[in-house]
């Protein structure tokens, strides 16, 4: 429950986003919110996850239609159609804190991650630690983690995720992923930490093994999703069998995670992943040389992933250089991307 989240952290002093303190049943009732805090905002299900549920609206006359599809995607995936609302912070990145906390209350952060490569608000690309993230902003968004997950007397891994408005270095709590989450492996990369380990060890009743003043961040890790999805077809999903596969493998600060086989079938009933490439390196310029070797070695045949496309985009200038925000991928990346995919057919 997103907005309840959103009132305990508003209790335990953790920034949040301008927005609405309750849920919002109605347009009208948005429109009347929206007026308030300005326009672009941001519409999202209570329930919600995965990208669903979402909608941005820049201006006023947008702003009923938007609610009501929106509000209809949550109702039907969620089985909760409430919607809550808040100002978009824009240009910012989406930066998210790893936390463990035992049923002894010790909390504890394993540092940043940026996940500000997005398309669709669902997350491409993943790397540890953030480049927009300096020394003491780190210690100021570890802090407000580990304030937040306190305040609820927090037992599990989790994620505490914020937007950080770089040209400011103000940072806002958007909600919390109660689980795993896909890009944990960065995490265990550049702090040497077992995530899944604690975690089962938490759930038996054991303290965490490990205290904050040891978590040491040590080198950079990314993480790339591999989607069976056509790019040059707006990403459309490409379900089959798998007649032939190479997966990148051996090599230090090399790790695939993945349950696909040659002769295996993907089905068109679940989400697109079919592999996680991590790699680990001394530094980000290293890490993005391992990461290129390797997806240039992924080899699948018999239907169509995204690695080229995720190639691209790690090749891609303003990525090297870490100069890119949570629109670069949708306002700038690809349309350049389809153009030139245009052009080359």
């Amino acid at each position: 429950d997103k907005i309840n989240a959103r009132r305990e952290m508003i209790a335990a002093g953790v920034p949040v986003i301008p927005g609405s303190d309750g849920e919002v049943h109605t347009a009208d009732e948005a429109l009347e919110i929206a007026g308030r805090i300005g326009y672009p905002v941001m519409l999202k299900a209570s329930a919600g996850g995965g990208g669903k549920g979402i909608r941005k609206v820049e201006e006023e006359r947008e702003l009923a239609a938007a609610f009501e599809s929106a509000s209809q995607e949550a109702l039907a995936a969620f089985g909760n159609g409430a919607m809550y609302i808040e100002k978009v912070v824009y240009p910012a990145r989406h930066i998210e804190v790893q936390i463990l906390g035992d049923t002894f209350g010790n909390v504890i952060h394993l540092g940043e991650r940026d996940c500000s490569l997005q398309r669709n608000n669902q997350k491409v690309l993943e790397e540890s630690p953030s480049v927009a993230i300096g020394k003491t902003l780190r210690q100021e968004l570890g802090d407000a983690a580990v304030r937040a997950a306190e305040a609820v007397s927090y037992v599990n891994a989790g994620t505490i995720e914020f937007l950080l408005e770089e040209s400011s270095g103000n940072f806002y709590f958007m909600e919390m992923n109660t689980r795993v989450q896909i890009e944990h492996p960065v995490t265990e990369f550049v702090t040497g930490i077992d995530i899944v380990k604690e975690q089962i060890k938490i759930a038996a009743g054991l303290a965490l093994s490990v205290k904050q003043e040891n978590v040491v961040i040590s080198g950079h890790a990314i993480e790339c999703r591999i989607n069976a999805e056509n790019p040059k077809f707006n990403f459309a999903p490409s379900p089959g069998k798998i007649t032939d596969l190479y997966l990148p493998s051996g090599g230090v600060g090399l790790r695939v995670d993945s349950a696909v086989y040659n002769g295996y079938t993907i089905p068109p009933y679940y989400d697109s992943m079919i592999a996680k490439i991590i790699v680990h390196g001394e530094n980000r310029f290293d890490a993005l040389m391992k990461m290129q070797r390797a997806l240039y070695e992924f080899e699948v045949e018999g239907l169509v992933t995204n690695a080229d496309f995720q190639l691209d985009l790690i090749s891609d200038q303003h990525v090297i250089a870490g100069d890119y925000d949570t629109s670069f991928l949708m306002e700038q990346f690809l349309p350049e991307y389809q153009k030139e995919e245009t052009l080359t057919d």
